[in-house]
């Protein structure tokens, strides 16, 4: 999936370079840097990978699993390189999941917990309606996540031995794709939404086949237009 990424952003910045150089004399359309601040939701794609491992390993004993949504913190960089064209580097820090379960109808507890922090760079193409933006981003970069057990690891472990939840930090490659919009206040202040998915090749913690610890997002802030 993350060379699908790769290719998929060089073949598209391959295609855009030679309009690149192209200008707009419009206030709302020209080139030059800008800065966002956002908040971030995040949902995960990884909840009923984890309560089917957890019910295979609990089997033949009642085991149940919850999984919060979290939230988090953003910021963006960027340079507008054409009306149509932008690169930019995102950095997304994403507040705790907290993956709680029981077994045998015993008290909730903390299997583990996962919170970290998504780098990417993007190539930003962007549909110049006046005031009113829509654009499609994707990009490429790194993962870092920490890994917390929790009282309920031990126990999980010892039902299935292809369970090793390890703690600490992890490392992995990420990709992003994005759709969003940017609406102009004014030539320099913008407002701006934006849905994304984040995949990574995180492999940690062990969780036997679940391996894509990936995430849906959803981002609003402000963007300041130099």
């Amino acid at each position: 999936m993350i060379r699908t990424f790769v290719s998929f952003a060089v073949g598209l910045l391959i295609l855009a370079m030679p309009l690149v150089a192209v200008a707009s004399g419009d206030a709302y359309d020209r080139s030059g840097p800008y800065v966002s601040l956002f908040g971030l939701y995040q949902n995960n794609f990884f909840e009923d990978k984890i309560d089917d491992l957890l019910q295979d390993a609990a089997s033949p004993v009642a085991a149940s699993l919850s999984i919060e949504d979290s939230g988090g913190l953003g910021v963006v960089v960027g340079y507008r390189l054409a009306s149509f064209f932008a690169v930019e580097v995102q950095y997304d820090w994403v507040d705790e999941y907290s993956i709680e379960g029981s077994v045998a109808g015993s008290a909730t507890a903390d299997i583990f917990s996962l919170s970290g922090h998504t780098l990417t760079g993007n190539t930003k193409f962007i549909l110049p309606f006046w005031r009113i933006q829509p654009y499609f981003l994707v990009g490429v970069g790194f993962a870092s996540s920490e890994v917390d057990r929790g009282p309920l690891a031990p126990a999980i472990e010892l039902l299935d031995p292809e369970i090793d939840i390890d703690g600490g930090n992890q490392f992995s490659l990420a990709g992003r794709a994005g759709l969003g919009l940017d609406f102009y206040l004014t030539k320099n202040l913008v407002v701006n939404a934006q849905g994304q998915v984040v995949l990574t090749t995180l492999k940690e913690p062990g969780l036997g086949e679940v391996d894509d610890f990936n995430y849906v997002g959803f981002t609003a802030g402000m963007q300041y237009r130099f």
